[in-house]
C-alpha cells in the first residue's frame, strides 16, 4: 500500500508545482523601465485603430519592455507559437506605443499569496482524491453493525486517527 501512496503523491506534487509558477499579480507602474514584464491597456480609440483586421478590438498586450522614451513605449510581444516534431516556433515582434494611445501599464509581479492559497487548495484536494481513492479500492475492515442487519459502508476521505472525515458514499442492506 505504501508503495501506491507514493505513486500517487508525485503526480499531485507535480500539479501542484506546475500551478504555483503561475501566480501573478498585475500592479500599476508609473515610470516603466527596460525589461520589465508587463501587461498595457490601450485606449478605446487606438484598440480599433490597431484592430482593423480584427473582428474584436485588441486592449490588452503582455509583453516585455524593451525602450522606454518620454513619447513612446517600445514592448516586445509574442505574436504566434508553433510546434512541429522537430522544432518549436516562437514568433516575436517589438511594437511601439505613444503614451497618449495607453490607457495604463501594469507590472507582472509574483504573487506569493496567491500561490500558497493555490498550493494549499491544490495539496488538499490532492490528498482527499488519494485518500478516497485508497479507502474505496483498498477496502476497510469495518464489522458488520451489532442489530442484525447485514451492512456494507464504503467511507470516503477517514483516517484511523480523524473520524470526523468518515463519509459514508454507499449503504447496502
Amino acid at each position: 500500500m505504501r508503495g501506491t501512496r507514493a505513486i500517487l503523491t508525485l503526480p499531485v506534487l507535480v500539479l501542484t508545482l506546475a500551478v504555483s509558477t503561475g501566480c501573478y499579480s498585475l500592479t500599476p507602474v508609473s515610470s516603466p523601465t527596460p525589461g520589465m514584464d508587463v501587461r498595457v491597456r490601450l485606449k478605446v480609440e487606438s484598440a480599433v485603430r490597431r484592430s482593423e483586421e480584427v473582428d474584436e478590438p485588441i486592449r490588452n498586450m503582455d509583453g516585455r519592455i524593451v525602450e522606454v522614451s518620454d513619447r513612446t513605449v517600445a514592448l516586445d510581444v509574442l505574436i504566434a507559437r508553433g510546434q512541429t516534431v522537430f522544432e518549436n516556433v516562437v514568433i516575436r515582434d517589438t511594437i511601439t506605443f505613444a503614451r497618449n494611445e495607453l490607457e495604463s501599464i501594469l507590472e507582472r509581479k509574483f504573487s506569493p499569496v496567491k500561490t500558497s492559497l493555490v498550493v494549499v487548495a491544490i495539496g488538499a484536494g490532492g490528498f482527499l482524491v488519494v485518500k478516497g481513492i485508497q479507502q474505496v479500492v483498498g477496502g476497510t475492515n469495518d464489522e458488520p453493525p451489532g442489530d442484525g442487519t447485514n451492512a456494507d459502508v464504503v467511507p470516503a476521505f477517514r483516517t484511523r486517527r480523524l473520524t470526523i472525515f468518515s463519509i459514508p458514499l454507499f449503504r447496502f442492506r
